[in-house]
């Protein structure tokens, strides 16, 4: 039994001149088939055959007629649709033509149109470009989806991707049931120092287990990837390299595979080199060495007690993410329970490997695209009232073609076929402001986004905004294409001929597109304002130090070269200060282990005599080693005790300065010196000599992390960084800085020399770019509904000349038909601005989580918005006020 195809409605075939289809043909067949059988039936009949015989024959002589029927209809169905498909294209070939005709027509509307399409269609695209890239695109791993990264979550809720002590990796490997691989890798990548040909240079190091690149489903481009006989003792020398390193260190040398490197001065066997687009766990890594966990898990007490360790799995072929996350949690449990000093205050959790690069990313690019999605609704609503308003004008022109035979539904194929050209104009245009635009944000995005984005237009994204620009030449088309033809046709071409106002039904329509366009610029507006104001209260936060007139100075001291004893370290570093002090310009010289926004070691440790509810778990602070000057060079407020000096010598007793919030946190009134902390169960008790002020590295904290400070003599790091005050420019100090350095010690490479205030607007840049973005995309509403506004008021006013002409011909004051149209633009505004209380309450629940230092309905922000948004649209509605008030009643009855 065969199944009815469904049938479209008779308006929408003839709209897109659709193939007639089933019961017409099957008809035609069956009643030519029949009209066959009975005139060779009669002929039958007529030589002598009874009826009944004369149709027996006629049957078997014809065959089966339903074989027959199938067949014809076949024919004729290909005939007809061939038929339809040649008329289909004619009729697009003719209404392509007189499209493009009617457009060149209006040079300047068709040329605004473009461009208010190209902006919409462009913003969309290159915010669509990033979203793809960091949220869409599948990561470089085989079977990226079944990769998982695993951390520690500390209960405290201070750090919920924290790293992993090897005994953890060790136990998570023994008793999951979900994990078909596990690798390790040392959870920040370390600086190292490479023999060049030119000179020494500092480069990225990852000790990784060679079973990452299986686990990721990685293999190399050249050569091999690590393997487990890679991390043997005493063999671990062999190295891969990434693709950009293969780039700038060893040129691109085609048989890098098999030649030896000097890396901290041990020489290192190149056996592979990774895939361009592989992109690690660790970021931006230049080598990748291998690592066995044999030697962590040697001291029971320090392979759980030391948490450094990143980690990363592959599911088993049944197992699920949600199950994977459920299986570590309760593995966590059961290991805090055995090991409750040491893993009592971690849970176990896992997470996909693209969630855990795309990290904060996500909600601010989801928020961009609605963003962008407003602008092309703006866009879209902008270019309907033209459209309506141009549909308007050629009433006359509709009502013609009408009278001449046109159809409405040929009206209305024509106009969506104009509002199709000019989408697809637009879209060709928006592609390449997207591209270009896409360069421009490389430098601004790039630092914010994780480091697999790649923010270009590759062919699904071209295939989205082609779509998007169709769609949206339907979604402006719609409308004014529906109301063409719409009306009495001798009644139109009466009224044209006598001037006639436009109707009642028009203007609502108009109305209601400026009103939607109101309401979602303010939603716009308010959004860019809210994050504008948490960016400048994350900027004007205090940091606890003082940032500007500071250059940071990197450098890394290569093992081998001398620098393996920490007095001779000591040495480095005061001489080094010492020519530092003497650059003409600088004020103060200091050094430190790490950047107060880069500080990532945490260390957990145990006040002597703390009360009882004070135990081991709740204590964990930021761990820095600095030299005397460190605290006046960068402004940060001694409070109590001292400084660092002279007599906190290496063989001198352990000294340590605390942060105020430590000191608060274990001491009435934060009065810490002369109290006793340690680092580890077995280190000595070092004295507090010293309370200084919160530092808030990173600004967009809103609560700065407790802080110790160590002597640099008494733990002197491999790695220093110089820090300079200057009452100048800062930036001016690196030549004089690479001078000295190069003076000092040839052998030892400058890794970097950048203004400290350079590493705060970097800390920035995730919150930046969407404050500017949204910012952007709300002066280009704001712009879109201004001229909405105008456009619309302006056609409006001009439409009704007449009854305005007719009006101060009776006697109306001019002051009367200016507020008539107030009156008007005004009631639409209003409902545009109470439409809008919808959109910024949707928005600020978007935006609530990115919100710092300002409340999500936050009045001055508001009031601000709206007070923009309405000095616009009156500014834009005074326009048409001025042309309705100066009406000729003589030339508008005429």
């Amino acid at each position: 039994m065969s199944v009815p195809r469904p049938q479209l409605p008779p308006g929408i075939r003839r709209v897109f001149r659709l193939a007639v289809r089933g019961a017409r043909i099957d008809d035609d067949v069956q009643d030519e088939v029949a009209f066959h059988l009975e005139m060779r039936t009669a002929e039958l009949v007529a030589r002598g055959h009874t009826p009944e015989a004369a149709r027996a024959e006629a049957l078997r002589r014809f065959g089966d007629p339903q074989r027959w029927s199938e067949a014809m209809g076949a024919v004729d169905r290909e005939r007809v649709a061939r038929a339809r498909r040649v008329e289909w294209g004619d009729a697009l070939r003719q209404d392509l033509r007189f499209g493009a005709r009617a457009l060149r027509r209006t040079p300047r509307f068709t040329l605004l149109a473009v461009l208010t399409l190209a902006l919409g269609i462009g913003a969309n695209a290159a915010v669509f470009g990033v979203v793809k890239s960091v949220l869409l695109d599948a990561l470089p791993y085989a079977r990226a989806d079944r990769v998982m990264q695993v951390y520690s979550r500390w209960q405290d809720g201070t750090n919920d991707r924290g790293p992993l002590s090897a005994a953890m990796v060790q136990d998570l490997r023994e008793r999951n049931r979900t994990f078909e691989r596990l690798a390790a890798f040392e959870g920040l990548p370390r600086d190292a120092v490479l023999d060049a040909a030119d000179a020494p240079r500092v480069v990225r190091v990852a000790w990784v287990e060679p079973e990452l690149f299986r686990t990721l489903g990685v293999s190399a481009a050249q050569g091999r990837a690590l393997r487990e006989d890679d991390a043997a003792a005493d063999t671990a020398y062999n190295v891969v390299l990434t693709h950009a390193a293969w780039q700038q260190l060893l040129g691109g040398d085609p048989r890098a595979v098999g030649r030896t490197v000097r890396v901290n001065n041990i020489a290192r066997t190149v056996v592979g080199v990774l895939p361009r687009e592989f992109v690690g766990p660790l970021g931006a890594v230049d080598f990748y060495f291998p690592r066995h966990l044999r030697g962590a898990l040697r001291d029971p007490v320090r392979a759980r007690g030391r948490q450094f360790l990143g980690l990363v799995g592959r599911l088993r072929p049944d197992a699920t993410p949600e199950g994977a996350a459920r299986d570590l949690a309760a593995i966590g449990a059961a290991m805090s329970r055995e090991f409750p000093d040491s893993d009592g205050r971690f849970d176990i959790v896992a997470m996909p490997a693209r969630d855990a690069m795309v990290g904060d990313t996500r909600t601010p690019l989801l928020m961009l695209l609605a963003s962008a999605a407003l602008v092309l609704v703006i866009t879209c609503a902008n270019l309907a009232g033209a459209l309506l308003s141009r549909a308007i004008a050629r009433r006359r022109e509709f009502a013609v073609r009408t009278a001449l035979g046109a159809g409405r539904g040929r009206l209305v194929r024509q106009l969506l076929t104009e509002s199709t050209l000019l989408a697809v104009a637009g879209g060709a245009v928006g592609v390449a402001l997207a591209a270009v635009a896409l360069r421009a944000l490389r430098g601004l995005a790039l630092p914010a986004l994780p480091p697999y984005a790649d923010l270009t237009l590759d062919r699904g994204a071209l295939a989205v905004t082609g779509l998007v620009a169709l769609a949206t030449g339907l979604a402006f088309g719609l409308m004014p294409a529906l109301s063409a033809g719409r009306g009495d046709v001798q009644g139109t071409l009466r009224e044209e001929g006598r001037g006639a106002s436009e109707g009642r039904r028009a203007r609502s329509m108009r109305g209601m597109l400026v009103a939607g366009q109101i309401a979602l610029c303010v939603s716009l507006l308010a959004g860019a304002g809210l994050l504008a104001r948490s960016l400048w209260a994350m900027a004007a936060s205090p940091l606890g130090f003082t940032p500007s007139g500071v250059l940071t100075a990197s450098v890394q001291l290569p093992p081998g070269a001398g620098f393996d004893d920490p007095a001779a370290r000591v040495r480095f570093i005061e001489q080094m200060e010492a020519r530092l002090r003497a650059l003409p310009g600088v004020t103060a010289v200091a050094t430190t282990g790490e950047l107060p926004t880069r500080t990532m070691n945490r260390n957990g440790y145990g006040v002597e005599g703390a009360p009882a509810t004070v135990g081991p778990s709740d204590n964990a602070a930021l761990y820095q080693t600095v030299t005397d000057d460190y605290f006046r060079t960068l402004g940060i407020a001694l409070r109590r005790g001292r400084a660092f000096g002279p007599q906190d010598r290496a063989d001198g007793p352990p000294v340590v300065i605390v942060s105020e919030g430590l000191a608060r946190k274990h001491w009435p009134g934060g009065d810490a010196v002369g109290k006793r902390i340690r680092f580890a169960g077995n280190d000595p008790w070092s004295e507090v000599v010293g309370v200084v002020a919160d530092v808030a590295g990173d600004p967009t904290r809103l609560q700065p992390y407790p802080a110790t400070y160590l002597p640099m003599r008494q733990s002197p790091w491999i790695g220093p960084v110089f820090l300079l005050r200057t009452a100048g420019d800062p930036a001016a100090l690196a030549g004089s800085v690479r001078r000295a350095l190069a003076e000092q010690d040839a052998r030892v490479p400058l890794h970097d020399a950048t203004p400290m205030a350079a590493f705060i607007a970097d800390g920035l840049s995730g919150r930046r770019l969407p404050v500017l973005l949204m910012t952007a995309f709300g002066a280009l509403a704001l712009l879109l509904a201004s001229v909405g506004v105008w456009a619309m008021f302006a056609t409006m006013a001009a439409a009704r000349e007449r009854e305005f002409g007719v009006r101060i011909a009776l006697g109306a004051d001019r002051r009367g038909i200016a507020a008539l149209v107030l009156r008007q633009g005004g009631r639409w505004m209003a409902a545009g601005l109470v439409a809008g209380v919808g959109g910024v309450v949707a928005m600020t629940r978007l935006l609530r989580g990115l919100l710092y230092g300002v409340a999500p309905f936050d009045p001055l922000t508001l009031g601000l918005a709206l007070a923009l948004l309405l000095v616009c649209a009156t500014l834009a509605l005074l326009g048409p006020v001025r042309r309705a008030t100066r009406t000729d009643p003589i030339r508008a009855l005429r």
